[in-house]
């Protein structure tokens, strides 16, 4: 397996240098973001690079590292009040501070070359006259 390294998660880091964490660090948070692809990926292995170009998915584990290291406490929303001035931060994401797939992640990594397209159920008993 082994798609990505350190240095693909540095190349799309741009919170400031350094990065706040150590290669060793960043190995096992690929390793881990690996493991959840698979999860819900588990033939990914035979899909790369012939069906999902294996640039995608090292682009959607460095992504996935990113937003742990961005937020490594989890934390939801920040609020600070001093005197009449106050300031409220809320972090995106359903699971701050995990590992976890996007829908956009989902989406890069199913292979699809189009999106879906919509369409129109009848709600006339037997169909449109």
């Amino acid at each position: 397996m082994a798609w990505a390294e350190p240095g693909d998660v540095k190349a799309r880091w741009i919170g400031g240098d350094p990065l706040p964490v150590t290669d060793q660090q960043l190995t096992t948070l690929i390793e881990d973001a690996e493991d959840v692809i698979l999860g819900e990926f588990p033939t990914m292995n035979t899909l790369v690079p012939d069906t999902v170009p294996k640039n995608r998915v090292v682009r959607v584990i460095a992504r996935m590292v990113i937003r742990v290291i961005r937020n490594p406490e989890g934390i939801r929303q920040v609020q600070e009040t001093t005197g009449p001035y106050s300031q409220s931060e809320t972090y995106g994401g359903d699971n701050p501070g995990e590992l976890y797939l996007t829908d956009a992640d989902r989406r890069d990594l199913s292979g699809r070359k189009t999106a879906g397209k919509a369409y129109t159920v009848s709600t006339v008993p037997g169909g449109w006259p």
